[in-house]
């Protein structure tokens, strides 16, 4: 049992059904859910200390001083971790997802607008003609050219950027403490190195190009407002030719 003011365990045990019982995915963590459960009473799973071993428990959400132990944690830092990466990366290219870099844009954002400080650049990039590739050579070799661009992307990039798939062929970068000129000069670094790289598809060379848009953080700006004028700058480079940077 949990003491309700200090938060500390007191008591501990396990309901029959639990001793002998050990989660190795979350289909069966939620198979516990349904099974010993009821909808209406919702459970909260989370980790606890106990004579220095650490372990998750289930609890029910109506009655917070009793605690089902499942099992040891050997497996749930795993189980969770790939469950965490499953909701935020994006299973093609390996970077984060649409919601999870609109979710980060809106932290630095949140961060800039809120202390006036933290001051960050984004950048707006895609393919040009990628659907043509997709029409010529099928859609397996336009995954395969995604993915590869993801790797050429991660290494040209700092440790500090933050890289995800916003959609389809287009990709958003977010800069930390990079003003314009910095920005600028990483996003041409980045279009010349994806226009030298030899992509490969159907046996065949292919020379794959990107058109890059960049911005910076102003004070006046909201999530809609900074992605839209990022988006507006991608947009001017592909009116300008392709294979180009442009800045809003």
């Amino acid at each position: 049992m949990i003491d309700t003011q200090s938060g500390e365990l007191i008591e501990s045990y396990a309901q029959e059904q639990f001793k002998n019982f050990e989660v190795r995915s979350i289909d069966e963590l939620e198979s516990v859910f349904r099974q010993y459960f009821t909808e209406d009473k919702v459970p909260l799973f989370e980790k606890i200390v106990v004579e220095k071993k650490q372990y998750w428990v289930i609890r029910r959400a109506v009655d917070t001083s009793i605690y089902y132990y499942i099992q040891e944690c050997k497996y749930w830092d795993v189980i969770l971790d790939k469950a965490d990466k499953k909701s935020t990366i994006d299973g093609l290219t390996d970077s984060y997802n649409k919601t999870e870099i609109e979710s980060q844009v809106q932290r630095y954002l949140y961060s800039y607008l809120r202390y006036k400080k933290n001051f960050f650049s984004l950048m707006m990039f895609d393919i040009d003609f990628f659907k043509h590739v997709n029409d010529t050579y099928g859609h397996l070799a336009g995954d395969f050219i995604l993915r590869e661009l993801s790797v050429i992307t991660k290494k040209v990039i700092r440790d500090a950027d933050i890289f995800g798939r916003f959609g389809g062929e287009e990709f958003i970068i977010i800069l930390p403490e990079t003003k314009i000129a910095g920005a600028m000069k990483l996003a041409n670094r980045l279009r010349q190195t994806c226009e030298e790289h030899i992509f490969t598809a159907d046996g065949q060379n292919l020379n794959i190009t990107v058109s890059v848009g960049v911005t910076s953080v102003t004070i006046a700006d909201s999530l809609a407002s900074l992605i839209e004028r990022c988006d507006t700058a991608l947009y001017d480079a592909k009116q300008k030719g392709r294979n180009r940077v442009e800045y809003r």
